[in-house]
């Protein structure tokens, strides 16, 4: 939930999934994961990771049918912006009431390694006099020290390289810190350590500049596919996250 000193309050859902380059299931429904009785949030934002792609086709069948799915799910809101590199996709919807609330839309990519699976996306807009900025990673693997280290070096490449510019104005544009309310999330990759540390808690600056709610749910990694029993020979990890933060006394979340 934010709060703004221009607004009322305003409530936003995050979610993201490691499809593992999979197709959704014809009889899955994503109710329980988008669909709160509690509360109709005002925006979605949905991260996917790990679609299926090729470098000659980028819309392809996988994406339309999770889109298809998401939008079946969702049938009170609109499609505000979407962005996909490769297979990293950042889709945004608004309450169809709210929609025209919203303006100055752009996108933006970040960094991406040399197979093309790994990076970021984002998406930033204005809500009623506030601005939000979303971001979807899929930062490398590995539980090596080297691995964490590459972690480290592209988060820094993210905030460093991804620009969105103005749709109407090709002398604006906005990098990730010129937003009242940012959000980074998606599939993170930081790992437990042998003695039980969360990398990204204990042994990065992240968490210094972002915040993060409790975590309240089991490790999402590693599954065996199809199942809900852990592979064994990885260590189970809280790779998925959602991190937040806000600029100056402008809105509180």
């Amino acid at each position: 939930m934010i709060e703004s000193k221009l607004s009322s309050s305003l409530s936003i859902l995050i979610g993201s999934f490691n499809t593992h380059k999979c197709y959704p299931p014809t009889d899955i429904n994503l109710s329980s994961w988008l669909i709160h009785q509690s509360i109709s949030p005002h925006i979605i934002a949905i991260g996917l990771q790990e679609l299926p792609f090729s470098f000659l086709f980028l819309r392809n069948k996988s994406e339309y049918q999770w889109i298809k799915l998401i939008e079946k799910t969702l049938p009170n809101y609109k499609l505000l912006s979407r962005i996909r590199l490769n297979g990293i996709i950042l889709v945004i919807y608004i309450q169809s009431s709210y929609f025209d609330q919203c303006s100055a839309i752009a996108t933006a990519q970040g960094f991406m390694n040399l197979y093309g699976n790994k990076g970021a996306v984002g998406v930033r807009f204005e809500f009623n006099q506030t601005s939000l900025c979303f971001i979807n990673c899929h930062l490398s693997a590995g539980e090596s020290s080297n691995a964490f280290l590459l972690r480290n070096k592209q988060y820094s490449l993210i905030h460093q390289s991804m620009l969105f510019k103005s749709q109407c104005n090709q002398y604006q544009w906005w990098n990730i810190n010129d937003h009242n309310g940012i959000f980074l999330f998606g599939d993170l990759n930081y790992r437990q350590t042998k003695t039980n540390q969360d990398e990204l808690k204990e042994k990065t600056n992240i968490l210094k500049t972002y915040s993060e709610s409790d975590i309240k749910f089991p490790p999402t990694y590693k599954y065996k596919l199809n199942s809900n029993s852990y592979n064994i020979l990885r260590r189970s990890s809280w790779t998925d996250r959602i991190l937040y933060r806000t600029n100056g006394t402008f809105i509180s979340i």
